[in-house]
């Protein structure tokens, strides 16, 4: 298991913004030959952020047989999304309020991966 960081992740979601709108960040990685089990760091997280949902994405897809989890923290946000060729989805879930700094990752699963991926939280900053 590898650890990757995308150029993404400098970018991150902090609780001092638009407190009680509804935003949005983006996470993009270009992965090549990622091994099962890979984490890909999207985003770095702040205190005081709640998750109501996310859009996932790939306009290549990342071979057959991929599949991705996105977690933050010790949050699971969506499980096992087939990631093996072109995609887009939303979900949205019960709200995830984040109590420690934290990281938006994605977890490479079924096979080795290559292409491009995108993560689109959507968030509300609470602060703490």
């Amino acid at each position: 298991m590898a650890n990757i960081v995308a150029e993404t992740f400098k970018s991150r979601i902090y609780s001092g913004g638009a407190h009680g709108n509804l935003s949005v960040a983006f996470g993009r990685a270009v992965l090549n030959g990622a091994a099962i089990a890979d984490v890909v760091y999207m985003l770095d997280v702040g205190i005081g952020i709640k998750f109501v949902g996310l859009r996932l994405g790939s306009v290549s897809g990342l071979g057959a047989g991929v599949t991705v989890t996105v977690d933050v923290g010790d949050n699971t946000l969506v499980s096992s999304v087939d990631a093996s060729s072109a995609f887009a989805i939303e979900s949205v879930f019960l709200p995830v309020y984040i109590t420690d700094k934290s990281s938006l990752t994605v977890t490479i699963e079924g096979a080795v991966a290559t292409g491009d991926i995108e993560v689109i939280p959507m968030y509300v900053a609470e602060g703490y």
